[in-house]
């Protein structure tokens, strides 16, 4: 074999080899969107005529009812601490929420755990929820066993002889929330008790 025989032969080979393709071309990750924070659904009015079969006193669970409506306002209290983080008072808030349901589930009657939830609503701006846990405390006042119960509370929203309730301070000026509380001033001759018991109509 010739010598200029072996050179054709090793270019031959050379073009016969197959050519590594390039890689591909380096592509940053798409960034992940923020979080949408999660809108809470409001509540839909009362009817009346859908309302549950009174439970009878052998049905509920009175106890338990109070045990919990207490530990939900330890978790309501702590959730506007200015020495937690936002994660704790979300927390916090939601456990509160959880008792104060759980609670009345165990007895529909508890005063406090009425209140509550109502508050708990208000700070999440859930307005119709905590106008319907506000109403059945207005319904809960004629009866005998829990009319100084609900009038403590309603002392405690309307600011009598004690500072307004700061948990319904967004719900003010609400035409609904007003027309409520013209209920709750019915009969008590008191011409600033509709502003929540402050003459110039300010939160103070």
């Amino acid at each position: 074999m010739t010598k200029t025989l072996v050179v054709l032969l090793m270019l031959a080979a050379c073009h016969k080899q197959v050519m590594t393709p390039p890689p591909p071309p380096l592509r940053p990750e798409p960034e992940a969107k923020p979080a949408e924070a999660k809108v809470q659904k409001d509540c839909d009015p009362t009817d009346p005529q859908a309302e549950l079969k009174p439970l009878t006193f052998d049905e509920r669970s009175i106890p338990e009812g109070m045990r919990l409506a207490d530990k939900g306002y330890v978790e309501l209290t702590a959730s506007v601490s200015a020495e937690i983080d936002r994660p704790t008072r979300e927390q916090d808030q939601t456990d509160a929420d959880n008792d104060f349901l759980t609670a009345l589930a165990a007895d529909p009657y508890n005063v406090k755990a009425t209140y509550g939830l109502a508050a708990a609503y208000s700070r999440i701006g859930r307005k119709q929820c905590s106008i319907n846990l506000l109403t059945r405390i207005l319904q809960m006042r004629p009866h005998p066993s829990k009319h100084a119960e609900v009038e403590q509370q309603i002392d405690h929203l309307l600011g009598r002889r004690q500072a307004l309730d700061a948990d319904f301070a967004d719900m003010r000026r609400d035409e609904r929330f007003r027309t409520l509380i013209e209920k709750m001033c019915e009969g008590t001759n008191d011409p600033n008790c509709v502003y929540g018991g402050q003459k110039d109509n300010r939160e103070r």
